[in-house]
């Protein structure tokens, strides 16, 4: 168990209320780790009987992690019992209630995950299940599930209908149920700032669960009482009780209760100002988040983390938490696609299944009227039947069996010529490769040469010229500086054309003696993060020689034209995808405005013969971030 101090005493100050608050609040990550007390029914799993045996372990199952927040856990066992009912060789009158209890299941993990749509559907199925059991309990259940989306939808008139209603025809038979929907109404009718209705709603629940002694409603009920209190602007009252329910929702296991009032008291030390504990407790709400697979949480936390480092000027902690939160949302669409093709799949094997039993009844009809038909005819046309038929089979049977081996042989025949013809060409691409490479180094190595041998030497001797003339001193040493600046570009140049260098230094090497040459003037502070450096170093040669270039265009522009102090230089290589992140904190520019010179046109040129993705994020005072992502499919120790 990982824990945090917070409550700081600079961020206490600032609000006298914080004065009569605890000195210390601990924030704690709960691993997501098999629990002794559910290892009985994975046990009983393993042995139970296809059918209500299995479907009533899955049912125990999964109210143990809706308790616990288990996201996947519930996703995962509400779509083996809709697996299972569709292999269950029962009619649809004996299925529907388990249909009801599935699909209420799958409601509820896909309203953990941020799929509010999903999960509409889901609880509507099961309502229409239940409905079809005559199962009250089911109905009342999938109602207050569907209430519970409308208003995180934002539709609480809708969800204040539905639950008015189910109460009235519900109440009296389940109450523990009707705890859960008085609070969703008191929710309701808090979303629309009714809080005198809210309360009621509030009072009344709290009174039922204390009366029943339901621990868990008990909790959940004062956790939105103390929301209530947030929405009066009461926030000490709403500590207090955010505290309260999570300390002993944690003691006694109910860890979805614990890591909501933890993000609820993260986002109340956000409203309050205090933004450094806000952190803290908004970070490990994110990671309890992460263990469970909530994608709702997740999202909820790093939307008010991300605020909160803006309002701390940490731009570049605010950039990275939107970074996430943007992957958060990738996956919950990416999980509303998957949950949709789950279903396709369900619903296709359930299809086959049908086909595959409609055809057994109609093969079993024909087989029928054909043995009543050989009956019939059998006496008179037997023997001479046979008579004619075996000849011909044997010959057929002949026949075949020659037509299929000089088949199988044709095609082992063309199999055989395909790799070959394969062969060749692979053969032939790999020696117009290694041709054109090697001909590509020869003619960098004479270009570099050159640039050494014959500019270089000139320059060096109209430098050795200037520096032994006289006169106007401040000239001739400008002169000078430019003639030494303009020598060690040459210089550069050609060591750079040379492909040798990569071959018998590592690249990352490369880069720092680059970047050392650059900042020796002290001028500029540069930064180099290679990670992992191993894999990083093992890049095909190409890559290395394109990303070197583009990395010193990059430097080039930012020299001349950022007026920079700083630069960071992240590369990283993480499943077969490298990527640059080049960050300075220069002048900026307006992207919309600025014309790209020859500069960004030839990293485009670069960055596209590598299949990769190029993208500059910059304005005005605030700096410069250039993104580039290349695939990877291989390195040069894999050729």
């Amino acid at each position: 168990m990982l824990c945090f101090s917070n409550l700081h005493a600079q961020e206490a100050s600032k609000d006298s209320a914080n004065e009569d608050r605890p000195q210390r609040i601990t924030f704690s990550t709960i691993p997501n780790t098999r629990e002794d007390s559910l290892l009985p029914y994975y046990e009983a799993l393993k042995t139970a009987d296809f059918g209500s045996q299995r479907f009533s372990i899955f049912e125990q199952l999964v109210e143990e992690h809706i308790k616990k927040g288990n996201t996947d856990s519930i996703l995962h066992y509400g779509n083996l019992y809709v697996k299972e009912l569709g292999n269950w060789e029962k009619p649809d009158i004996s299925k529907n209630l388990h249909y009801a209890k599935a699909h209420y299941f799958l409601g509820i993990g896909s309203h953990f995950n941020g799929l509010l749509d999903k999960s509409v559907e889901w609880h509507i199925k099961g309502l229409q299940d239940a409905e079809a059991a005559n199962s009250k309990e089911y109905q009342f259940k999938n109602k207050i599930g569907l209430a519970h989306n409308y208003i995180l939808k934002s539709e609480a008139d809708k969800a204040i209908a539905m639950l008015t209603k189910a109460i009235t025809n519900f109440s009296a038979e389940f109450p523990d149920q009707t705890i859960q929907a008085r609070i969703l109404l008191g929710n309701a009718q808090l979303s629309k700032q009714a809080y005198v209705l809210a309360k009621k709603e509030f009072d009344e629940g709290l009174r039922m669960a204390t009366d029943f002694k339901n621990l868990e409603k008990e909790l959940t009920v004062k956790l939105e009482i103390a929301k209530l209190a947030e929405a009066q602007a009461d926030y000490e009252k709403a500590f207090q009780g955010y505290e309260s329910v999570r300390n002993e929702a944690l003691s006694n296991g109910f860890i979805a209760i614990y890591f909501e009032g933890s993000l609820l008291l993260g986002r109340l030390y956000y409203k309050e100002g205090m933004y450094e504990t806000a952190n803290i407790a908004l970070s490990v709400a994110y990671i309890n988040a992460i263990n469970r697979e909530n994608l709702q949480f997740q999202r909820e936390a790093l939307i008010v983390q991300a605020r909160s480092f803006s309002k701390l000027e940490d731009y570049k902690n605010a950039y990275a938490i939107m970074t996430q939160l943007f992957g958060v949302n990738n996956q919950i669409n990416t999980k509303q696609q998957r949950e949709i093709i789950k279903e396709l799949e369900i619903q296709y094997e359930t299809l086959q299944k049908e086909k595959a039993i409609s055809s057994l009844e109609e093969d079993q009809i024909i087989k029928a009227a054909e043995l009543e038909r050989q009956k019939t005819i059998k006496n008179a046309f037997l023997i001479g039947f046979l008579i004619i038929l075996i000849p011909v089979i044997a010959l057929l049977y002949v026949y075949y069996q020659k037509i299929q081996t000089q088949s199988e042989l044709t095609k082992k025949q063309e199999e055989i010529n395909t790799q070959k013809v394969t062969a060749l060409k692979q053969e032939q691409e790999l020696n117009l490769i290694k041709a054109s490479i090697e001909g590509q180094d020869e003619e960098r190595k004479r270009i570099a040469q050159e640039l050494h041998d014959s500019i270089g030497g000139n320059l060096a001797g109209i430098k050795l010229q200037v520096s032994t003339m006289t006169g106007d001193s401040d000239k001739w040493k400008a002169i000078n500086s430019q003639l030494d600046e303009t020598y060690q570009l040459v210089r550069d140049i050609s060591h750079t054309l040379i492909p040798k260098k990569f071959k018998q230094h590592a690249f990352s090497d490369l880069i720092r003696e680059y970047i050392a040459s650059i900042s020796s003037s002290g001028k500029i502070k540069i930064g180099f993060y290679p990670h992992p450096e191993m894999d990083i170093n093992a890049l095909d040669e190409k890559v290395q020689m394109e990303l070197f270039k583009v990395i010193q265009e990059l430097m080039t522009n930012t020299l001349k034209h950022a007026e920079a102090s700083n630069v960071d230089i992240h590369l990283s290589l993480l499943n077969k995808e490298l990527s640059l992140l080049f960050e300075d904190n220069g002048q900026g520019f307006d992207v919309s405005k600025i014309k790209e010179g020859i500069g960004f046109e030839n990293i485009r040129s670069r960055i596209k013969e590598l299949n990769g993705k190029f993208h500059i994020d910059s304005s005005k005072n605030r700096g410069c971030v250039i993104s580039i992502e290349i695939p990877i499919t291989t390195t040069s120790h894999e050729i």
